[in-house]
């Protein structure tokens, strides 16, 4: 008799220990019961690198384009002055300012203070993929001491704008480029100290040796002042010693081997001292743009009495050829 007792013990055990089972395992009807929901807020993420492309837009102006692949921010982030050799300048009291979309009051600034390298004030500005933006740029040398400035005296320095892009959320991604401008170095010719004349000639209005004064100065025409060569765009600088105001300049080609001048542009402002040359304004030889050709370049100032008569050729260039690249006089090919 004790034997079923067992037996039947055994299996109410197995019994409970699988309605505890069951009871212990979620169903489906039950599993929402088990769950719950939070809302977070997930990083900006970018994929791949940043990248900003830099292409020079007439004397003083650039094209950025966004190569991302994602949106960014940009900005100039630092500037330096180089004289024509090389070397970085140190240049208190120079101003620069940069404009976004070349309209409107300067996005970002910067003021030398004697160190060659300078630091740009102001935000970087929203550029979204795949976008363009213009950017230009004012230099002002009115502040530097002339003493400073007067070993390149009518020639032009070079402006080095480092730009940088950065990914949104500002650490995670950043490209940088630099761009290259030109600014003329133009002073006033240096008075004579009070109570003494300049040099050749004597407080009786006459030259040395007795004779008449000679008439009105002869109208000097444009001399070069310099030539900057950068990949497909070289920058020319000229300077101007005539009697007459320039209200505009006119920039002429023609080919070495002979021929009249032609107009390539004009250039409306007199103050202007500087033009951008590409590789289109330098045509290719006939015989394919593998062979280079020679052209003559030359500026001729507009004056009230009208334009100059026609000027020598102050830049000589040869056609790009197969290198696509410019260069200046004296530069190797």
């Amino acid at each position: 008799m004790t034997q079923p007792r067992h037996t039947v013990l055994y299996l109410l055990g197995v019994l409970a220990l699988l309605a505890g089972v069951v009871l212990t395992t979620p169903g489906t009807a039950t599993g929402a019961a088990w769950r719950t929901a939070e809302q977070v807020t997930v990083p900006a993420s970018t994929t791949g690198r940043a990248g900003l492309a830099v292409a020079a837009d007439g004397d003083r102006a650039a094209v950025l384009t966004n190569t991302s692949g994602f949106g960014v921010r940009a900005r100039p982030a630092d500037v330096s002055v180089l004289a024509p050799d090389g070397t970085v300048l140190a240049l208190a009291g120079a101003s620069f300012a940069w404009q976004d979309g070349c309209a409107g009051p300067a996005a970002w600034t910067a003021r030398g203070a004697g160190a060659p390298v300078t630091a740009v004030a102001g935000e970087p500005a929203p550029l979204p993929r795949d976008a363009t933006a213009r950017l230009c740029l004012e230099v002002s040398l009115a502040e530097v001491p002339a003493e400073t400035l007067r070993p390149w005296d009518g020639r032009s320095l070079r402006v080095v704008t480092r730009l940088e892009a950065l990914s949104l959320d500002g650490v995670s991604q950043r490209a940088e480029r630099t761009w290259e401008t030109a600014v003329l170095v133009d002073l006033p010719a240096v008075e004579p100290p009070a109570g003494e004349e300049p040099p050749g000639e004597d407080p009786g209005g006459q030259e040395p040796g007795g004779q008449e004064p000679a008439g009105p100065p002869a109208e000097e025409p444009a001399a070069p002042a310099g030539c900057t060569a950068a990949g497909k765009d070289a920058l020319v600088a000229w300077t101007w010693q005539g009697p007459d105001e320039v209200l505009g300049w006119e920039l002429l080609r023609r080919p070495q081997a002979g021929g009249a001048w032609e107009t390539l542009r004009t250039l409306g402002d007199g103050s202007v001292r500087q033009a951008l040359l590409t590789v289109d304004d330098i045509p290719a030889a006939e015989r394919g743009p593998g062979r280079q050709s020679a052209w003559e370049f030359a500026v001729r100032p507009r004056t009230a009495a009208g334009p100059a008569a026609d000027p020598p050729a102050l830049w000589t260039m040869h056609s790009p050829g197969n290198s696509h690249r410019i260069a200046c006089p004296g530069d190797p090919a």
